[in-house]
């Protein structure tokens, strides 16, 4: 296979981000778009030579589809994943898995059953700052890690399409939306901690916040998933304190106070993501990653199926541990 040919369900938000992205991935056709709001997929396709599609059966009737990108509502990645993955396509779904760790099990026996690939769109794994951190813990270059403070904050969502991020029985709330992607990042490095504990913030207002304190062994990792009914803008971060030195993201990335200047890479297929991944655009490099496994007949080996479980696994942990500080 010289060029995998994609069908794209889904062109809000991280529909729209992954739209644009094809244009610069030379190996994949994106050929159809899928949405039930035909004028905002007609808005995105421009009068570029793409389908448009309100229904998916009828989109997978009637292209010749190697890959489908689905980027729908997290309620909706369950059905939509098992149900593509048993018709013989390649699925790259947004991340959450699944909203729990049940639905996670229920498409990982799926995903085992098919020689396709099946990869959970875990961004934060493929982006530069986070790559470099975990290329520092993994070598052991600065000694044992101490300390982890993550941190992602921003403004209610409130763009969703019928309002369904803010409804926790559609989205997860804000550990499995927001925060599952500091868990995630820690989980595919650590594991699962040795003990959780945790607290929300469920305030007036909308205000959300959830804090997990995970230990591994000696080490403690914080991290904070934050919506304020403010106009904030989005950000991460992260401290990592080590037994010979710190890692931090902040403005910039920084080791011991020193900036540092990630060269611009392409991301590469090998078990350890090292640095090799652009420090500009983490959401290319996963899809690129994902079409190049596809076009060399691999497995995705960054980020497996069993590794997205486990994360859907450790949110759910996570809202279970939560003491409750306020409510609404």
């Amino acid at each position: 296979m010289d060029k995998v040919r994609v069908g794209l369900v889904g062109v809000g938000g991280m529909g729209g981000c992954h739209f644009f992205n094809y244009a610069d991935i030379k190996n994949a056709e994106l050929v159809a778009v899928c949405d039930v709001r035909k004028d905002v997929a007609k808005e995105k396709v421009g009068d570029k030579k793409i389908k448009i599609y309100t229904d998916l059966n009828k989109m997978l009737r009637s292209e010749k589809l190697d890959m489908i990108d689905i980027c729908t509502p997290s309620y909706m990645h369950k059905d939509m994943t098992i149900k593509l993955l048993k018709k013989g396509y390649h699925v790259l779904c947004e991340k959450p898995m699944t909203l729990n760790a049940k639905e996670a099990k229920q498409v990982l026996a799926v995903a085992k059953a098919t020689d396709k690939n099946f990869m959970v769109a875990h961004v934060v794994r493929f982006m530069a700052p986070y790559a470099y951190l975990r290329q520092v813990i993994k070598s052991g270059e600065l000694g044992q890690l101490l300390r982890l403070d993550m941190k992602r904050i921003s403004a209610i969502p409130t763009w969703s399409w019928e309002d369904w991020m803010r409804d926790e029985k559609r989205s997860g709330g804000v550990t499995t939306d927001l925060s599952v992607h500091d868990l995630d990042f820690v989980q595919s490095i650590l594991g699962m901690p040795d003990k959780i504990e945790a607290y929300r913030y469920n305030m007036k207002c909308n205000n959300d916040t959830v804090v997990s304190n995970l230990t591994y062994g000696e080490t403690l990792v914080t991290c904070e998933g934050t919506w304020y009914n403010a106009n904030i803008p989005f950000h991460a971060n992260y401290l990592a304190v080590f037994q010979n030195g710190y890692v931090e993201l902040s403005d910039k990335l920084y080791k011991n106070g020193v900036e540092v200047r990630l060269e611009k890479k392409t991301a590469d297929d090998s078990a350890d993501l090292g640095i090799n991944v652009g420090n500009d655009n983490g959401y290319l490099e996963e899809m690129q990653y994902f079409v190049n496994c596809i076009i060399e007949g691999k497995k995705p080996n960054l980020v497996t199926p069993e590794s997205s479980a486990q994360s859907i696994t450790l949110a759910d942990m996570v809202k279970k541990k939560a003491r409750i500080i306020s409510k609404k």
